[in-house]
């Protein structure tokens, strides 16, 4: 049975919900939830804190967070593994992901799968955009979020920073 928990970032409320697999969903909410699970596991606290770090502007080694893909169709899961494949800073069109996902010409059906991604930011749609630049709709909601992190993620395509002492 999936659990959830929600946390505040610079860009936002978020809710992250898990299986024992991974981490199912991750989406911005308005509010951060009054019933959530008590207890999460070490590796969610640590994916909480790494995703907290990672948009408070020290980028963090995100693809190594365990994620559960079994809710998605086929196709889906090859959209989200061609994403999770894209480092920081990198864009990459619809049509590109049509086809590394082994589907060319269906950047529609790219788009409709970026649209559903239930993953944000460890399923990184706000990394696909329009062949001619910058654009294109992301899951994030709203053009300046998916701005906000991709101007972020150019700035720090060097080598991950490490996390911040505490």
């Amino acid at each position: 049975m999936p659990r959830f928990l929600s946390f505040a970032t610079a860009l936002g409320r978020i809710r992250l919900t898990w299986t024992a697999e991974g981490i199912c969903a991750l989406h911005f909410v308005e509010e951060l939830d009054r019933e959530e699970s008590r207890e999460a596991p070490p590796w969610v606290l640590e994916a909480v804190r790494r995703i907290m770090t990672h948009l408070a502007g020290h980028p963090q080694d995100l693809g190594g967070i365990p994620v559960d893909l079994s809710d998605l169709t086929p196709f889906q899961r090859r959209v989200a593994e061609v994403l999770r494949g894209t480092a920081p800073g990198q864009t990459i069109s619809y049509g590109e992901v049509a086809l590394l996902a082994g589907r060319p010409g269906a950047a529609r059906a790219v788009g409709q799968a970026v649209k559903a991604n239930p993953i944000l930011i460890l399923v990184p749609c706000h990394r696909v955009v329009a062949a001619t630049g910058p654009g294109g709709w992301s899951a994030f909601g709203t053009p300046e979020r998916k701005a906000r992190l991709l101007a972020f993620e150019t700035l720090h395509t060097g080598p991950y920073a490490a996390p911040p002492a505490r």
